[in-house]
């Protein structure tokens, strides 16, 4: 083993020699960053997932176990776990949930780790509703919905409508923003002090990233098929990446500020973000 990762691992065992010290605490406010960070987990090996399985059994604080299974999950890639022992943490981690001592992000991305690992979506569909308020359970499962559950046994159950739904307008919300952070000149002049929070700071990040790269080439059937833009509203979305190309960032024009009318019609755009456009009745 390297010397260096060696010395690294034997500081996280002195830091969580004991509960309620000041490097007990340090290991877990490192441990928020580092959960994430597949280069470092795979760096620090083996002795470090060891070391914090060893740890979990003797961890009471709720937020404190919630933490070190999203991170023990997060090391798949790196350490072969037990079917035995996966069942083990997954009952932990769902008297977290139930405990609400997880937030979203981090739970979403845990239950996913738990697929990957062979937790069936049915036995964690079942848990969440036993123990997350209905509101709750669908803001989880929408950002797991696509690559994870959309296939599964239970997509075509009543909850999972409302959970496809959810995902949807996610969808639909984040291309509208940043539709008006290019078109309106107040979202534009005040997106990044406003206390809503947009997906990006100010237009620039939507103009480098987005337009006239071009959102739709590679979305765009997807979407109009699955209702999340109206062929309308996507029509309307090309014209201003067409408009942006020949004009460059005159976004003040009066074609450009025209889409604005042309996308919400006259109505509540807060309603029409927020509305999937309607499906044909077969």
């Amino acid at each position: 083993m390297d010397e260096k990762v060696k010395y690294i691992n034997e500081l996280f065992k002195y830091l969580t020699q004991n509960n309620d010290t000041k490097e007990y605490q340090t290991f877990f406010a490192l441990l928020e960053n580092i959960k994430y960070n597949p280069s470092l987990l795979e760096y620090y090996g083996k002795e470090f997932v060891e070391h914090m399985i060893g740890l979990l059994p003797h961890i009471e604080d709720k937020y404190d176990q919630a933490l070190l299974i999203e991170t023990i999950i997060e090391c798949l890639d790196i350490y072969t776990f037990s079917e035995n022992y996966l069942n083990e943490i997954f009952g932990k981690y769902i008297l977290c949930i139930a405990e609400q001592a997880v937030n979203v992000k981090g739970m979403s991305a845990c239950l996913i780790g738990f697929i990957q690992a062979g937790i069936s979506e049915k036995e964690i569909i079942k848990k969440l509703e036993e123990n997350l308020e209905k509101e709750h359970l669908i803001n989880v499962l929408s950002r797991m919905y696509i690559n994870y559950l959309a296939n599964s046994v239970e997509a075509k159950s009543y909850l999972m409508k409302e959970v496809q739904e959810a995902y949807y307008i996610s969808q639909r919300s984040e291309i509208i923003a940043q539709f008006l952070l290019l078109v309106h000149p107040h979202v534009r002049k005040y997106a990044g002090i406003s206390q809503i929070t947009f997906l990006y700071d100010s237009y620039r990040g939507v103009y480098e990233d987005c337009w006239p790269r071009g959102l739709l080439p590679n979305m765009k059937d997807t979407l109009i098929k699955s209702k999340v833009l109206s062929s309308k509203e996507v029509s309307i979305l090309e014209e201003l990446d067409r408009l942006i190309n020949m004009q460059g960032e005159e976004l003040d024009s009066m074609e450009v500020r025209k889409l604005y009318e042309d996308f919400f019609e006259g109505k509540d755009p807060l309603e029409v973000i927020f509305t999937l456009p309607m499906r044909k009745i077969m």
